[in-house]
């Protein structure tokens, strides 16, 4: 919920021409304090558009007609900032020195889709603090069950929190405001990338024009193929045995792929850690397919490592080297390296070793 969260406390902003008209009030402020109009543009960056003067506790300003544009407004000698969309021949704003944030906005469907999305995240952030506050009073008396629980709390908060978000976006496809949402559950990792592509493909054309939904698809469309968040490249190669072995075959709940090579001596080094977290978690969903990079006609010495190391897990491997092509598909250039993926496929770590691997694939299964 970073992009929200940002806008709500940083300047950026929007249009003008005669067609709409911005009507604003804020109590408490001197005539003649500046009024600034801005409009988010590409990269994040405020466009300013017009700057008026307060007089009588009021201001106006004239604006482009609408095209969901994000706007900001920022008042001189005032903390914070008025977020809006330009959606409306008229929009009327209510003002707050004390708290810009909490200004009333009568607008068009947009802006009523902004105030849900707000509350949604303040519902979230209320509800989240007091748990918290909690936390600390747990800690505070030494109650270690009460602090588990409240644990599980932040927990199922957080996944609440999250369907809500996925729930609004959904709905809001032709929104500014839904692509708004994405952006920060995209900021958040909470969802795989090929999620996140599924979800930005369902919006407005309108939507997906504005900067942030330029930005966005920029920002998805350069995420790597074999970032977190990304399905992991399929694969399948030959076994010690000459049998061809695929991927998506020998599966579990959590697979880590490992790109290592008998001669390799740091991936010699970790070897016996993935064993032990091999043997204490295999039995509950735990797989490993290591991939060599050993040199051609070099096979007795991948066997030989195999069996040295008691690597009981499956093995693949074209023995080409750095020419490996699955190495090539991953864009592996050095080793050992690593990629733990879920059942779906879904990367979800990347070069974890030693307990920091552990502790991940323990996250995932359990004790």
């Amino acid at each position: 919920m970073r992009i929200l969260v940002s806008l709500l406390f940083t300047v950026t902003l929007v249009g003008c021409d005669s067609s709409n008209q911005l009507k604003g009030s804020v109590e408490d402020v001197s005539d003649g304090a500046n009024v600034y109009l801005n409009q988010l543009g590409p990269q994040n960056i405020p466009i300013p558009l017009d700057t008026v003067q307060v007089q009588n506790n009021s201001f106006t300003f004239d604006l482009n007609p609408g095209k969901q544009d994000i706007n900001l407004i920022q008042i001189e000698g005032v903390n914070g900032n008025i977020i809006f969309i330009n959606d409306a021949k008229q929009i009327k704003i209510d003002a707050n020195k004390a708290n810009l944030r909490d200004a009333k906005i009568e607008g068009g469907e947009h802006n009523e889709l902004l105030k849900d999305y707000i509350d949604i995240i303040s519902s979230y952030t209320k509800d989240r603090d007091s748990i918290r506050a909690e936390y600390q009073k747990a800690a505070q008396r030494g109650d270690e069950v009460a602090y588990l629980d409240m644990q599980l709390d932040i927990k199922n908060l957080e996944k609440e929190a999250q369907e809500n978000s996925l729930e609004f976006i959904q709905n809001n496809t032709h929104s500014i405001v839904g692509m708004m949402a994405l952006s920060d559950v995209m900021n958040s990792k909470a969802i795989p990338l090929n999620q996140m592509k599924t979800l930005y493909e369902k919006f407005d054309d309108e939507v997906k024009d504005t900067p942030l939904g330029k930005k966005l698809g920029q920002n998805i469309a350069e995420i790597g193929a074999t970032d977190i968040g990304a399905e992991a490249p399929k694969f399948s190669g030959p076994t010690p045995d000459g049998e061809e072995l695929a991927l998506e075959d020998v599966m579990g709940k959590v697979t880590l792929i490992d790109f290592w090579a008998s001669w390799c001596k740091p991936c010699r080094i970790e070897n016996p850690n993935i064993v032990s977290i091999y043997k204490d978690y295999k039995d509950k969903g735990f797989a490993v397919v290591g991939v060599s990079l050993d040199k051609p006609n070099n096979k007795d010495a991948w066997v030989r490592a195999i069996k040295d190391d008691q690597l009981n897990w499956n093995h693949i491997s074209n023995l080409e080297y750095w020419q490996e092509p699955i190495a090539k598909k991953y864009g592996v250039r050095a080793i050992p390296a690593a990629f733990l993926i879920d059942e779906n496929g879904i990367i979800i770590g990347k070069d974890l070793r030693g307990d920091d691997l552990r502790e991940k694939v323990k996250e995932v299964l359990g004790e």
